[in-house]
């Protein structure tokens, strides 16, 4: 049995290789027309279209790369046969729906001067996130170990892809030292290109200066992931489709949300949108040379589950 079948492979392929040029065009766009670009997209005023549009997708950002690892925790949870490992994976998958919730809520709120008080919000992070990790548990105890076992591939691409993109972008905004737009425009700070980083220095000195590239444009390729998960699972064709307009919804509109919001520019996004691919691309081939032949076994049902050390059927 192939974990992902050659069709499905060269599909993969494709789109990747069709969006990479997109966005590298984007970027040498970008680059002679930054600041012209984020004037024009910046909304000036907090009206329906900041909070309706802008914020409205900053809340969505950073969720596909949570609810992946939170996913692959909640397979898990369900494939294990100790008691102490469910307890285990159970607790991790609360934990990520609770900075979910956090990074949904008290995040944005805090970056748009609308914060709540943490001795209000701690508690109601934590609520949430715990009474959404049963029905997430739940929903996976549906599904048949065959495919339970070909989603826990997946998910773990998935993981690889989030460490890869969010790590290199984090990294890179604390060294790049780029202001955002907003502060150039309304604080009167240096424009940058983002072939021109200040540097830790200056960024040190300033607001953050963290433009460059957009950790919410980087999270949010993950949602790929999770479609190739829902896929998996031989849904009808129309679900898939919705799956996929969903997907394709959010890797447009959140990193344009950014730019809508003055927090970055068009390079920022795109940059993120390639690391996000190149990830994506490393996630699947580290999966293949170092978990592919192991997991065939896991799937096909050749392995001795390490949680029973017996034959899994």
């Amino acid at each position: 049995m192939e974990l992902i079948s050659k069709s499905h492979k060269k599909l993969i392929w494709s789109i990747v290789g069709g969006v990479a040029i997109v966005l590298i065009a984007l970027m040498i766009i970008g680059s002679f027309w930054d600041l012209q670009i984020a004037e024009a997209f910046a909304v000036g005023e907090r009206g329906f279209i900041y909070f309706g549009f802008g914020m409205g997708f900053e809340v969505l950002g950073f969720l596909p790369a949570i609810l992946v690892n939170a996913c692959l925790f909640a397979a898990l949870s369900v494939f294990v046969k100790k008691k102490w490992l469910k307890i285990l994976f159970h607790v991790l998958v609360a934990m990520h729906l609770i900075g979910a919730v956090y990074c949904a809520i008290f995040w944005t709120l805090s970056n748009h001067d609308m914060g709540l008080r943490t001795a209000i919000a701690a508690p109601i992070f934590v609520t949430l996130g715990v009474a959404l990790s049963f029905p997430l548990i739940m929903l996976f105890k549906r599904i048949e170990p065959s495919k339970l076992k070909v989603l826990i591939y997946i998910l773990v691409i998935g993981v690889i892809m989030g460490t890869i993109a969010n790590a290199a972008a984090g990294i890179m905004q604390i060294f790049w030292g780029r202001y955002r737009f907003f502060e150039v425009s309304q604080n009167g700070l240096p424009f940058t290109q983002w072939f021109a980083p200040f540097g830790r220095s200056d960024a040190a000195a300033g607001h953050g200066a963290t433009s460059f590239p957009s950790l919410h444009a980087s999270s949010v390729t993950s949602i790929i992931v999770l479609v190739m998960a829902g896929w998996a699972l031989a849904i009808k064709k129309p679900l898939k489709i919705t799956f996929a307009v969903i997907a394709a919804v959010l890797l447009v509109c959140v990193p344009l949300s950014r730019m809508v919001l003055g927090w970055h520019y068009l390079t920022d996004v795109a940059f993120s949108l390639i690391l996000g691919l190149v990830a994506f691309v490393i996630a699947l081939l580290l999966a293949d040379l170092v978990f592919g032949k192991k997991f065939k076994n896991f799937i096909n049902g050749n392995n001795k589950v390490a949680s029973n050390k017996e034959e899994v059927k």
